[in-house]
């Protein structure tokens, strides 16, 4: 008898969506974050391959940005893990979802990783400056140190 109670229990949980509608509603606001963070990405890019990088204010922002995405990606976790141990059938409808939402992230990744190839390049361009001027202010030390002794 009680192998009847738990089976009536798997199939009225099965009939019960709230565990579906919950992953896709964490998978909808996963994907709003990820749409965000995505157009962030493009203006920082454009930006930066116009040498434009003057506004400290775009990296906090692009920080704020990937930790949305994280807690984003906690909330689907827990969701994800709620759905799987009821061992429920995804609809045709969560499983489209989860199509489109795969096709974002890998998006989302493309445009992180092109927007890291951009800032090494500026950072491999700015390096020999840099080194000048190190090197520059190093001297500029040592002679103003000379001056002092002399």
């Amino acid at each position: 008898m009680n192998t009847s109670n738990s089976q009536d229990r798997l199939a009225a949980l099965n009939k019960d969506p709230s565990a579906e509608q919950s992953l896709l509603a964490c998978i909808q606001e996963q994907s709003t974050v990820f749409n965000g963070a995505v157009q962030l990405i493009e203006r920082l890019e454009k930006a930066a391959n116009r040498s434009e990088l003057g506004d400290p204010d775009s990296i906090a922002q692009l920080q704020k940005s990937l930790d949305r995405v994280v807690s984003s990606q906690q909330k689907v976790s827990t969701a994800y893990a709620r759905f799987t141990s009821l061992k429920i059938s995804a609809s045709p409808t969560l499983r489209s979802s989860l199509a489109r939402h795969e096709e974002q992230l890998r998006t989302l990744v493309g445009r992180i990783n092109s927007l890291q190839d951009v800032f090494e390049t500026i950072r491999n361009n700015m390096s020999p400056e840099l080194d000048t001027d190190i090197r520059r202010r190093s001297m500029h030390s040592a002679y103003q140190k000379s001056l002092k002794t002399v």
